[in-house]
């Protein structure tokens, strides 16, 4: 079953199409209107039936809509009825009243929704902006204020709509590069803004190039401002609007290739113009000092979006490092003891042999063993087991000293390599770690002497046969393998 808010878009397409039958009289008025006081109303009955955040910055937006309908309507007053067409006109106050409060009030919903510190998508949207304000101040803004036959407030509110396109586009562009859900009522919304900012850029460029609207062209652009009425009426009532207003989280953003393409195409804008000026004015470029501007400031504005995204990458970097570090150390980590595991062992005794060999010092090796270890499970449980072992190796690397390593070398079997030491340390140390063994338990112990040439398997090997002497003759002891 399609949605409420579904249907209401069917309904304003189909509204917008049959604006482009009626005639220029009031029936045109009274049916523009209609369209978009229904947008007004779907989003107040949204925003409270749908219980979102901020539910009176939503209805002042709303509101601010319901500005610009009485500002259509004053304009069709002068011009209908009174066949006057005053500038600047009672209707501009209600278009740049309408203006100024929505940039305040989606000023106030973007700090509700972005409320961390993001330098990118600042600098984003301000690269966006930047080059739609130097092609505003081109073609719409400098004829204005050059224009000799405008009083001084008409200069003010012929700059004063531009000037509010631009404060919206940023906004917009905030929106977009900014992080957290797009949901379906963000979408609407953006859209609906999209809309209104492409018609209001449309009646500004046909005016400035004095291109003479037909019905068709004029009922097109209406549309646009319809759209963006009935799109935001219908974000209204989407479920999407009850968390648009809430707080999201600013993270390091993929640089995907759409967010690069919409960036260089804004930054190519100044260059254009300069191009453009120089076809077709003979190389003459009447805007020369504004065009060098935004060059200069798009220049710098990329390079701090470069330093941004360098201290993202090295962000990452670190915490990959960091993260493979702590991978390593798990690798290396017997999970139930903490001691080495039996892969760190294998790595670390050819190392040690290697010292030792270069230093010419003496190097022990012992296994030890549990006595037993599957006579005390059986009795007391595998979870008693595991603690045993967890236990011991703890009481046994506190014994040690700051080169000894000890490792888990697989079930109850641990194996210690002991630098810097022959038989006589290993076996002094070995029996102090003995009456260390908790719970009463004890262990027996293989040490070796390396020879200075044997492999590190044939040392394990002959220190684990002496293991199993120390076994066979009674346990609770230490052999010395011959």
């Amino acid at each position: 079953m399609r949605p409420l808010w579904g249907w209401y878009v069917v309904m304003l397409f189909l509204a917008v199409i049959g604006y482009f039958r009626t005639p220029d009289t009031w029936v045109q008025t009274i049916v523009y209107d209609s369209i978009a006081v229904s947008g007004v109303i779907a989003m107040v009955v949204g925003v409270i039936r749908n219980r979102a955040a901020a539910a009176r910055l939503w209805i002042m937006f709303a509101g601010c809509q319901l500005l610009v309908v009485g500002g259509d309507f004053t304009y069709a007053w002068y011009a209908r009825h009174l066949n006057q067409s005053p500038y600047p006109a009672p209707a501009d106050g209600f278009y740049l009243a309408a203006g100024v409060l929505e940039v305040l009030v989606l000023v106030r919903i973007l700090r509700r929704r972005l409320p961390a510190r993001d330098a990118a998508g600042v600098i984003e949207a301000v690269i966006l902006t930047g080059s739609f304000a130097l092609i505003a101040w081109v073609y719409l803004m400098k004829p204005v204020a050059q224009d000799t036959e405008l009083t001084t407030a008409g200069k003010l509110v012929a700059i004063g709509y531009p000037v509010i396109d631009l404060l919206l586009l940023t906004l917009l562009a905030r929106m977009l590069v900014g992080g957290g859900a797009r949901n379906g009522a963000f979408r609407l919304l953006a859209l609906g803004m999209t809309s209104y900012l492409a018609a209001d850029y449309a009646w500004a460029f046909t005016d400035h190039f004095e291109f003479e609207a037909g019905t068709f062209t004029s009922h097109l652009m209406d549309a646009g401002y319809l759209i963006a009425f009935g799109l935001y009426g219908a974000a209204g009532l989407h479920p999407g609007i009850r968390d648009l207003a809430e707080p999201v989280e600013i993270t390091d953003r993929r640089f995907s290739r759409w967010r690069l393409g919409l960036l260089t195409t804004a930054t190519m804008i100044a260059p254009a113009l300069l191009i453009e000026q120089a076809w077709f004015a003979d190389n003459h470029v009447a805007d020369a000092q504004a065009i060098a501007a935004g060059c200069v400031g798009m220049f710098l504005l990329v390079v701090a979006r470069m330093t941004v995204l360098i201290r993202q990458v090295e962000r990452q970097a670190s915490v990959l490092e960091s993260q493979a570090e702590e991978l390593t150390e798990l690798a290396q980590r017997d999970t139930l003891t903490g001691l080495a595991n039996r892969r760190a062992w294998e790595q670390a005794l050819p190392l040690a042999l290697d010292h030792a060999r270069r230093d010419g010092n003496l190097l022990a090796l012992a296994v030890l063993d549990l006595d037993h270890f599957k006579r005390f499970n059986d009795q007391y449980g595998h979870q008693a087991g595991d603690r045993l072992l967890k236990e011991a190796a703890a009481a046994w690397a506190g014994g040690l000293r700051s080169d000894d390593l000890l490792a888990r070398y697989g079930g109850e079997e641990f194996a210690l390599i002991i630098p810097n030491g022959g038989a006589t340390l290993a076996g002094e140390l070995l029996d102090r770690l003995r009456p260390l063994t908790p719970h009463g338990q004890t262990f027996s112990a293989g040490v070796a002497v390396w020879d200075g040439q044997e492999s590190s398997e044939m040392l394990f090997a002959r220190a684990d046969a002496a293991l199993y002497e120390a076994k066979g003759a009674g346990r609770n002891r230490v052999a010395l393998a011959a």
